[in-house]
């Protein structure tokens, strides 16, 4: 993980000077300068209507009892967007509208999410989880096994009776 990280702190400028002194050359220092203020302003316009959109997704789904986890990737993977479109740079701006794109959000979040859950569920040593809680049974309701015989169909092999 401290490779990644390093590569990220000192590879990720070296990519976006290199970049940003070929188009220089290519489109002139004022062009070039311009166009990453442009790309800015649009990449967080566009941060922003969805940020909205995102929250008022995650409203309507808390007051309808869904769950909220998709729109909180979305919100998530959206903050980092618009980092990266913060950033001056057409490397962290191409990572930036990449990060727009709702189903490469969605995409992102669940391998992350699954490599999270596989991480922990290694270093727990097994695949149980316990959790406490406490239940009552009440009188409305068959106690399971029972509710189980009444609905399983009677053959030669499951009849208790046999």
């Amino acid at each position: 993980m401290g490779w990644i990280i390093l590569l990220i702190f000192i590879g990720l400028p070296v990519m976006e000077l290199s970049v940003l002194i070929d188009v220089g050359d290519e489109i002139g220092a004022f062009s070039t300068i311009l166009l990453c203020l442009l790309t800015a302003a649009i990449g967080l316009s566009l941060v922003r209507l969805q940020g909205l959109i995102v929250l008022r997704n995650m409203q309507a789904a808390q007051q309808k009892g869904e769950p909220i986890g998709p729109s909180l990737i979305h919100g998530f993977f959206l903050l980092l967007a618009g980092i990266c479109l913060f950033i001056p740079g057409f490397v962290t701006d191409f990572l930036g509208a990449l990060l727009l794109i709702p189903p490469v959000r969605l995409f992102l979040g669940k391998a992350g999410l699954a490599h999270t859950i596989v991480r922990r569920t290694y270093k727990e040593g097994g695949s149980t989880v316990i959790i406490d809680g406490e239940f009552q049974e009440t009188d409305n309701t068959p106690p399971f096994r029972d509710t189980l015989r009444q609905n399983t169909p009677k053959t030669p092999k499951n009849d208790p009776e046999n």
